[in-house]
């Protein structure tokens, strides 16, 4: 990373100011490490602003904020960057009982006007103004896998203890999921389709 880039983040109060030992020098240590480490990674693969960044760390540093509400803040902030436009009306007046019916099976305690609901129903509600029939029923099979993913993660991160090791998961495992996924549906593509396997390495 370089230092004009270390001197933004101290300059926008993300980054501590490491040690000075010169006029124009200063030093740093593991947790500054730590922390551009995170600051990337929220930039990057969570593709946050620098507004949710800010967010986030405040959070982080927050020795007080229970996990769970942790977990809201990065969820807040991964889907405030990836927020499309807002659904028809109709569409999304369609959609929305479809939606509350299926956390109510589920038994998912997601708050009404919680941002997690609302991104569900306008991504579906744009399938349906698009005219793709997707209901929420066909989400069971994504409910299933992304219960059993967020209880495994949350159960590593959380008996560590560290904030930052759960944020890291959250996003990385966000990516990772959604990378598998299309990896699978590479794969299914190509069983139909009959094409041969790449040969290995």
């Amino acid at each position: 990373m370089s230092i004009p880039t270390i001197k933004f983040y101290v300059r926008e109060q993300l980054l501590p100011a490491g040690i000075p030992t010169a006029r124009n020098q200063a030093e740093y240590d593991t947790t500054h490490l730590t922390r551009l480490r995170l600051i990337r990674l929220l930039t990057g693969a969570g593709m946050m602003s620098l507004a949710s960044v800010r967010e986030v760390l405040a959070a982080v540093d927050s020795d007080q904020l229970p996990p769970p509400e942790l977990v809201r803040v990065v969820n807040r902030a991964l889907l405030a960057e990836h927020a499309g436009p807002p659904a028809d009306r109709e569409a999304y007046d369609s959609v929305a009982p479809g939606v509350d019916r299926m956390l109510q099976r589920l038994g998912w305690r997601v708050g009404r006007s919680g941002p997690e609901r609302e991104s569900l129903i306008q991504a579906l509600a744009a399938l349906r103004a698009l005219g793709v029939p997707c209901v929420a029923e066909e989400l069971a099979p994504y409910a299933e896998v992304a219960e059993k993913l967020a209880t495994q993660s949350l159960d590593r991160a959380t008996g560590s203890g560290d904030a930052v090791l759960l944020v890291a998961r959250i996003v990385l495992f966000d990516v990772a999921f959604d990378i598998m996924r299309r990896m699978a549906l590479q794969h299914r593509l190509a069983e139909v389709l009959g094409e041969p396997a790449d040969p290995p390495q």
